[in-house]
Parts: C-alpha cells; structure tokens; sequence
C-alpha cells in the first residue's frame, strides 16, 4: 500500500524525500500494508520519540500567506486556530490526524491511493470536510525557486500547487521531524536520505534510529552549521566520536538540504551529500587513544579560549573550530587560512581511506607547523598553541 502510494508522486525533491521519511517510521513501526490503527500508533510514537526536536524552536513563524490559508484549513479540519510556526502545524496535524485515524474519520485506503494532476497542481488524498491543505512555502519554494527537478513548473503561468489531506500532510510532517538538523542563524538544516524505500521494511529501522535520528541529534546538539562542507562533516563526525556514535555504513549517502529565507521567499542554499563513514572511523579511533593515554597519565589536551572562557580540547578539534574561526572571519595575509588548510588536507586523506596518505598529511601539517611556530611569520597565540600541541610525539601518535 505505502510502495504504491509512494510510486505515485511524480517528482522528485525534497518533499518526496521528506514523504519517504514519514512512510518509513510507519512501516518501521508495522509493515508495507499498515491498518489505520497502525498508522495511528505509528504517528504517536513519532510524537514521543522525537519530542525533543518538537520541543526545540525548530522554526521560524509562517509567512503571512500560509497562516492565513492554515487558518481557514485548520479551522475547518480541527476546529482550531492554526498555530504562529511551522513546528506547532506540523505537531498540530500529526497529533489530531491521530485522532481522526481512531475515530475512523479517515477512509486509509482511498487516501492513500488517490493522487490526482491536473493544471491546478497535485492533490494527495482526498478533501476532508471540503478541505485540503497546501504544502508549507518552507517546503515548496525551496523546489519551486531553485528549480533542482521539473519540481512545480508552472503549467498556465501561475505557481502549480501541492494540496494535501490530513494524513498525507502528517507523514509529510514527520519527515520533516525526523530530517530536522538545526535552525542555525536563520538557516534549516534536514538530512535525509533519498530512495530509503529501497530499504523497506526489514533494514529501515537500521537506517533511521541508527542512522538519520543520531546525525540529526549530532547537528541540533553540536549547534553546527555550515561554513564549508569539510568543515560541516568533521563537526558532525566529532560530535559522533565525542558520543561514540557509530552509524551504519549502509546509512550513506545522506543528502544536506540548508534552507533560508532569502527576501520574501524560502530557497535552498545548498544541497550536499554527505558520508561520513570515513571520518567518523578515524575521529572514533582518536578519541579512544587520547582517552587511553589520559587514563595512563598522559595529558594531551590543549587549553585554549573559548568565548572569553579557557577550556581544554582535543588538538585536532581546537584546530577544526581555528578552521572554523578563519572563515567566518576571513583571514588573510601571513596567517591566510592556515588552521583551514591543515583541515581540508587532513580531511582528504581521511575519506580516501588509505593511511599512507593519512601519515602523508599528519607530517606535512607537522612540517609546515614547525615552520611556523620556528619562522617569522605573524601566527595568532591560539594557532600556535595548538600547534604545539599537535607537534606532542604522543599526540602524532594518535593521529597516525
């Protein structure tokens, strides 16, 4: 049933990414033909198990269209006010779309095998009390703006719509709960992970709780943003190691969909995917090391200042966050993003998975430290303390 109804949409994007996401949690809660019972106490527990996302400001207020197209919608479905933010109509939805499922108010079979197209746009499911719901603007312009498929071309000169009936909106809604990594200055960050149905339904609970729920976590905990895409995937592999996380390899790809409202509309500024597999390896073994030479009275930590406040850090850490710092501040002239060019390289011989290359880069960041540190060139107190700190014979240990 799920299969057939996912067949059915006819493009591709992130809201098919974010629809394949909601089904999945269904089907890993019972199975490809679910009853509405099932989907019922599907949506509940993704109420429970995701609401620390829930519970966090995970979005910006509506824009003034969609509160008040929501407001005639809910109204008419519910019998409420719609809410002031994308989060509280997501949770809204899922959690009365529950209720409509107990009461037997939603025929399952005939929602979800009705998608009809036509000019006006696509309509999934069916109307409910003569009603169905567009998609959020914070999930249709993003496609609609950057033009990433044949996503919601205009057929008549006018913007084709997504209408959505209640259950259909609330798989959409827990998609977008599950992918949610972060509103990071103005900025949504969800990963998802485009075909998961390949994955139906015996390695889908290994690909979400597993997988997409602890990276999302990683993201939202670590407050992690993105400067450059080398540096997004070590923060995000750090935060792993730190909680020795360790994700599938079949979890890879992920895609990183950042999201922004840019004027009077929401765009997505970027679109990356992601393995982390590599790194997260290397940055667990790391850390297990550096923990293994504490524990035999070996300090190699470096303490360094941190928001006016001195902390310590492992050294390859406090040198991804000078990486970080370099770019936000746009570093130039003898110290020319150093710290950022010691990451990247690093970075590339880690994900080629071939530790020649891995000692190649830990003794060319060796050399051209010492240089540094030895040199006449202008390097900030911080660079050169944890630098010194790379340099420890027992810390290059670790790296290697």
């Amino acid at each position: 049933m799920l299969l057939e109804a996912l067949s059915k949409y006819p493009y591709e994007g992130l809201t098919r990414e974010l629809l394949s996401l909601g089904m999945s949690w269904v089907v890993m809660y019972s199975d490809l033909n679910p009853d509405a019972e099932d989907i019922a106490n599907a949506l509940e527990g993704a109420l429970n198990s995701l609401e620390d996302k829930i519970r966090l400001n995970i979005s910006k207020k509506m824009s003034k269209n969609d509160k008040q197209s929501f407001d005639k919608v809910i109204k008419a479905w519910f019998n409420q006010s719609a809410p002031e933010t994308y989060g509280e109509l997501f949770e809204l939805v899922i959690r009365e779309t529950i209720e409509l499922l107990k009461q037997g108010q939603i025929d399952l079979v005939r929602s979800l095998s009705k998608v009809r197209i036509d000019k006006g746009g696509i309509y999934l499911g069916v109307e409910y009390k003569r009603e169905t719901a567009i998609l959020p603007a914070i999930l249709k312009q993003p496609e609609y703006y950057e033009y990433q498929s044949g996503f919601l071309v205009p057929t008549t000169g006018q913007k084709a719509q997504i209408r959505l009936d209640p259950l259909w909106f609330s798989l959409i809604a827990v998609g977008f709960l599950i992918s949610f990594a972060g509103l990071i200055r103005g900025k949504y960050y969800l990963i998802t992970k485009p075909g998961i149905e390949t994955f139906w339904p015996y390695e889908i609970e290994d690909i979400i709780e597993k997988g997409l729920i602890p990276l999302t976590e990683a993201g939202i905990s670590g407050k992690i943003g993105l400067s450059t895409e080398e540096l997004y995937e070590m923060k995000l592999a750090m935060r792993l190691a730190e909680t020795n996380t360790f994700v599938p390899p079949e979890v890879y790809p992920v895609v990183l969909h950042l999201i922004s409202l840019e004027g009077r509309a929401y765009a997505e500024l970027k679109t990356l995917q992601l393995d982390l597999s590599e790194l997260t390896g290397y940055l667990q073994r790391y850390v297990e090391n550096i923990e293994r030479l504490k524990i035999s009275g070996l300090q190699v930590m470096v303490e360094i200042k941190e928001k006016g406040t001195m902390v310590y850090k492992y050294p390859l850490w406090a040198l991804v966050d000078l990486a970080e710092e370099e770019i936000s501040n746009e570093v130039s002239g003898d110290n020319e993003m150093l710290a950022y060019i010691f990451v990247k390289d690093l970075y590339k011989a880690v994900n080629s998975g071939n530790k020649k290359l891995i000692e190649d880069a830990v003794f060319r960041l060796f050399r051209q430290g010492r240089a540094l540190l030895e040199g006449s060139a202008r390097v900030s107190r911080e660079l050169k303390r944890v630098l010194k700190a790379f340099m420890w014979k027992e810390h290059m240990g670790v790296l290697v």
